[in-house]
């Protein structure tokens, strides 16, 4: 019996070779984020995954962005950037991640965010 035991805690921890724990590669992600249909800018798009993905931190300039992310399901928020006033104006609610605010980012997604 606790050679049994054994083997299904070594499995379960193992997962049984079907998943190597590694994410996929990154890929490129583009957008624009608006706040009563003005881009905003000097603050910084946070990206935390609510599944796989990795966190991902993107300038927003002239209210657009771009840069590498793992793909997966996110949240997103602003934090403060290069303009501490421009961050004053966001809503609170947008200055922290909601799992009922949730994108999904593949293969060549273009995000248009608006924190109204």
């Amino acid at each position: 019996m606790s050679r049994f035991l054994f083997l299904l805690a070594s499995l379960s921890l193992l997962g049984c070779g079907a998943h190597s724990g590694k994410n996929p590669d990154p890929v490129e992600v583009e957008g624009r984020v608006t706040l009563k249909s003005k881009p905003v800018s000097g603050v910084t798009l946070q990206l935390q995954p609510t599944g796989t993905g990795t966190q991902a931190s993107l300038p927003l300039k002239d209210g657009t962005f771009r840069g590498s992310v793992t793909p997966g399901k996110y949240t997103y928020y602003v934090s403060e950037g290069s303009n501490t006033a421009a961050f004053q104006v966001i809503p609170e609610k947008y200055r922290a991640g909601a799992l009922d605010r949730q994108i999904h980012i593949g293969a060549g997604s273009k995000l248009d965010l608006t924190l109204d």
